[in-house]
């Protein structure tokens, strides 16, 4: 969920970024970055990697992967996590300061998943919670994982993958259909074409040049109490939210697709809550030693 690279203080990415940084943990960890955690952590420690490694966290956002990696690693190691976000690097650095469990020692670092502050091939380990996942280019952050790991080092990336969102937008193309908006639908089937699948998670580490790679796929739905509660919450407000807009037109026009997605939800839905599906993915690679 981090968003921008590098943006000024008071610019729109900034006060996005801080808001962010202030709401996750209570409400976007919980039913969404933790279980995409769980399944890095998991898929981790299936890995052979040394108790001593040298580590490499891409998108550290509060720290609570983060955290687990220095209570999963001993004093010997060497935990680099980056955000490109000042306001997740904050809240990361307090969360850190306040354990107790934690044994090895962890640099916070300003970075893009794109340009690591990490030598080439330095890194025995690289992990990435959703970051490289959505940073725009998967392709080129599997390149830049690449780079910085060592032969025989490991990366895990966690992802969601097509079918998430899916009930909100198959409400959302069904109003685009009885409102003849014929370049919104298009554009709505591109914008769903390109969300990554498994194969395409396993290609972009395979193109980067890692071996054995292997994906672990979980499914589980988010409860909303109705279509506000929907709209509003701060990962889909924060999230996806503004893409999904930019399909619809603007304006008026783009206000008006909104108003009848809500009442499409609401009547859909009424008496029940609207559960929304996550495909979650954990995705591992080795590089060749």
């Amino acid at each position: 969920m981090t968003a921008g690279g590098g943006p000024g203080a008071g610019s729109p990415i900034a006060d996005r970024q801080a808001r962010l940084a202030k709401v996750y943990d209570q409400e976007i960890l919980p039913a969404y970055a933790a279980r995409f955690g769980a399944l890095l952590l998991a898929r981790l420690k299936s890995l052979e990697v040394s108790p001593a490694a040298r580590v490499v966290e891409i998108g550290c956002a509060t720290g609570e992967v983060t955290r687990a990696l220095a209570r999963l690693f001993d004093a010997d190691a060497r935990i680099t996590a980056v955000d490109e976000a000042s306001a997740f690097i904050a809240e990361a650095r307090a969360k850190l300061e306040a354990a107790e469990d934690a044994r090895a020692p962890v640099v916070l670092q300003p970075a893009t998943p794109f340009a690591l502050p990490v030598e080439d091939g330095a890194a025995d380990l690289v992990v990435s919670n959703l970051a490289a996942a959505s940073a725009g280019d998967l392709g080129a952050a599997a390149d830049e994982i690449a780079r910085v790991l060592a032969p025989g080092g490991h990366a895990v990336i966690t992802a969601p993958l097509r079918g998430t969102w899916t009930e909100f937008l198959d409400l959302f193309r069904e109003v685009l259909r009885e409102n003849d908006k014929r370049d919104s639908l298009t554009a709505l089937d591109r914008y769903v074409d390109a969300l990554p699948d498994g194969a395409a998670v396993a290609g972009a580490l395979e193109a980067a040049g890692l071996g054995d790679v292997r994906i672990d796929v979980e499914r589980w739905e988010m409860l909303f109490k109705s279509a506000r509660e929907f709209f509003f919450a701060p990962l889909v407000e924060l999230g996806p939210l503004p893409r999904w807009k930019q399909l619809s037109g603007r304006g008026d026009e783009m206000q008006d697709i909104f108003f009848f997605t809500k009442e499409s939800i609401d009547t859909y839905f009424k008496g029940r809550v609207f559960a929304v599906g996550v495909v979650g993915a954990a995705a591992s690679g080795r590089k060749p030693g």
